[in-house]
């Protein structure tokens, strides 16, 4: 079977490259094993098969003729667990609002799960028609936490114990300006009251446009786009807003910076709205998340990735954008992609 080379990539930089070759190689005789066990057989698709970066995927079909999935996992000696905790999530939201579980097999990492319409992502949606298809799929999302997940609360804390240090990464970054200060100020706020904040929600803290695919009705439920490939957490609901702000960038429908940043702003609040969370808290968790993405990339830059600086101006231009503070005049639409 071959692997796409971006799973590849990312499984040898994890677990090194023989243990990368050795996984790829027993792909075929897994595949085999668990299109008998589940009596199923496979179903090529155009492009198929997908993979990400922590994942394959493999479309097949059951006895009856049900199309699915056939998900392996790629080892992860980083976070062992991470597949567990995602089955278990996706458990938990049983098809409402996520990807249905239909079996697993944890030796192989490998679950059998309803397939979506993998041709059609939420970034097929004009930006004006995305608050309420995203907040209809929060809402649904919104259950309570599993015991033993990572908090928000623990990773805000994290977060504020190094914040000082942190900002002295600023001081080298030319596009920083003094005025900026005010919104590294707010994000320490928000920072501040995610540690401290008492909601214990399950959270997909990735749902961004391209993990939200779009399925078929569910009997009485309320979701026809459902989320993959969560990143479980547990705490304030209003954490999961910030992926869905900084990607589209380019697609923003002002041409003047500074009415850009007004529109992403209000974006920001109507999805709120719309998920039924507080707005402030949103876009300020948005403001702090971005901010933590600064940082990082920044540190990045300074171990020799130019390419980091790119991602560093576009987090802070979002940040810029959510604290409601000039831009310094710099379009959306030339900032560095995501990715």
């Amino acid at each position: 079977m071959k692997v796409p080379g971006v799973l590849y990539e990312t499984a040898s930089e994890v677990i090194g490259r023989h243990h990368a070759h050795a996984w790829t190689r027993a792909l075929d005789f897994m595949l085999i094993e668990l299109l008998d066990r589940w009596s199923l057989t496979s179903d090529p698709q155009p492009g198929s098969p997908w993979a990400g970066c922590e994942s394959l995927v493999l479309p097949v079909r059951s006895a009856e003729g049900r199309p699915a999935v056939i998900r392996f996992a790629a080892p992860n000696t980083d976070n062992p667990g991470v597949h567990v905790q995602i089955l278990e999530a996706l458990r938990r939201w049983n098809g409402h609002g996520a990807v249905q579980v239909i079996a697993d097999d944890p030796s192989f990492r490998a679950t059998l799960q309803e397939r979506l319409r993998t041709d059609m992502n939420l970034s097929a949606l004009a930006l004006d028609e995305v608050p309420p298809v995203w907040g209809q799929l929060a809402r649904a999302l919104r259950v309570p936490g599993i015991d033993g997940l990572v908090r928000v609360q623990d990773i805000a804390a994290g977060w504020f114990d190094r914040f000082a240090a942190d900002t002295e990464l600023l001081r080298d970054f030319p596009d920083f300006t003094q005025a900026d200060w005010s919104l590294v100020n707010a994000a320490r706020m928000w920072i501040e009251k995610l540690a401290r904040h008492e909601d214990s929600w399950l959270l997909h803290a990735d749902l961004h446009y391209y993990n939200i695919l779009a399925g078929f009705p569910e009997p009485g439920g309320p979701a026809t786009w459902k989320a993959i490939d969560p990143q479980p957490l547990t705490g304030p609901a209003e954490y999961m807003v910030a992926p869905l702000l900084w990607n589209r960038l380019a697609e923003l429908p002002e041409t003047r910076p500074q009415a850009q940043a007004a529109w992403l702003h209000a974006f920001a609040a109507e999805v709120c709205r719309q998920a039924g969370v507080d707005v402030a808290l949103g876009v300020g968790a948005a403001v702090a998340r971005e901010v933590e993405n600064l940082f990082w990339y920044l540190r990045t830059a300074r171990a020799g990735s130019q390419r980091a600086y790119g991602d560093a101006r576009r987090s802070l231009w979002v940040a810029r954008a959510l604290s409601q503070v000039s831009v310094q005049g710099v379009s959306a639409h030339q900032l560095k992609p995501l990715g």
